[in-house]
């Protein structure tokens, strides 16, 4: 697993300051952040998916973690013309939704990049997995 180290614009102030700072290690995100907080104009994403259907949806750029799931479920539900799609993920950053080689399994994942949450999402589909769809808030 790679380690994303991060420097705030904080951090840069204190070291052009000339005081010693330590890099602040951020890993990759959990499939839900431990966070709930609104942010303007949005920063929320969150993918569903439907078992019966197979239909998937992404929703980005919402200002509260509720609001993007409650988007993304309600949204697949009208698409897939169903009453079983379910949150697969939600976050900040990046996120990917991975079907597996049979169609049978959905996996989401989400990241601080498009490459980490790809990779999330092909883990939780398993072995010859394909990424169905992907997208940054922002």
């Amino acid at each position: 697993m790679k380690t994303i180290h991060s420097v705030t614009p904080t951090v840069w102030a204190l070291v052009a300051a000339g005081l010693s700072v330590g890099v602040v290690a951020v890993g990759s995100p959990v499939a839900r952040a431990d966070v709930d907080f609104e942010c303007e104009p949005g920063c929320w994403g969150a993918a569903a998916a439907s078992s019966s259907t197979g239909q998937e949806v992404l929703r980005l750029n919402y200002k509260t973690r509720q609001e993007a799931e409650d988007a993304a479920v309600l949204w697949c539900d009208v698409l897939g013309k169903t009453n079983d799609c379910q949150v697969l993920t939600s976050g900040l950053g990046c996120l990917a939704i991975a079907a597996s080689g049979d169609g049978e399994r959905f996996a989401g994942g989400v990241a601080l990049f498009q490459d980490g949450a790809d990779a999330a999402a092909l883990d939780g589909a398993g072995p010859g997995s394909t990424i169905e769809l992907r997208d940054c808030n922002g």
